[in-house]
């Protein structure tokens, strides 16, 4: 996909990008670099540097769904032959932002899981219909375009605000919808000590919006 920013322009650190997905570091790390057995399950553009900007959105997008396997049962240390298989009924590279995971996909997984290579892939008790179930929640954060990759990503994270990355606008930083504002200015502003109420009039945005920029990217309350 050279030339789309979706896929070659990294947006931020795997550790920002874990920071506004409610992912802990470390799983982002290792998702983005790979387990012993199998190579890196997100699309990320170098691993070798914690503090260089290496995450395009559509790791994001990756790591959002990834998750959502991970809250259904599916162990993602385990998932990469299942991936290779899913690419291979797909026809395209991108399997985990495509839109027939939540249908045919996880058929595929619950069929792969229970051969000896898929061996240990599903938590035993973990039923298809539930996976199903939650990775279509994960999907309802994603906006897709007419060529069904992804083209909008809701970040849950900031809720009640809401809070999205568009890789058309802002150069891809995440914005609070509706009015454009970017969370890390917000944020700058807190970090400088700057009052909440101000802040929030600042930019145009509600205290909720500010609550969430303090929450999830200082880590404290506003």
């Amino acid at each position: 996909m050279d030339g789309d920013v979706r896929f070659d322009r990294p947006l931020m650190t795997m550790s920002d990008a874990g920071r506004h997905l409610g992912i802990p570091r470390q799983t982002f790390h290792r998702w983005a670099r790979g387990y012993e057995r199998g190579g890196p399950l997100l699309h990320v553009i170098g691993t070798d540097s914690m503090r260089r900007a290496t995450v395009p959105f559509v790791a994001l997008a990756e790591a959002w769904v990834l998750e959502g396997l991970r809250q259904a049962g599916v162990h993602p240390q385990r998932i990469r032959p299942a991936l290779k298989q899913l690419q291979k009924e797909f026809g395209r590279e991108y399997v985990l932002v495509s839109p027939a995971l939540v249908t045919d996909g996880i058929s595929v997984l619950w069929d792969f899981s229970r051969t000896k290579a898929g061996a240990g892939l599903i938590e035993g008790g973990t039923g298809q219909t539930v996976i199903r179930e939650i990775v279509q929640d994960y999907l309802t954060y994603v906006g897709f375009g007419a060529d069904e990759y992804p083209n909008l990503l809701k970040l849950k994270p900031f809720e009640p605000a809401k809070v999205v990355v568009d890789p058309y606008r802002s150069s891809g930083q995440p914005v609070f919808e509706g009015t454009g504002v970017k969370v890390a200015n917000v944020a700058a502003m807190l970090k400088a000590g700057e009052d909440p109420a101000v802040v929030a009039e600042e930019h145009g945005v509600g205290l909720d919006a500010v609550r969430a920029a303090a929450r999830i990217l200082l880590g404290r309350a506003a």
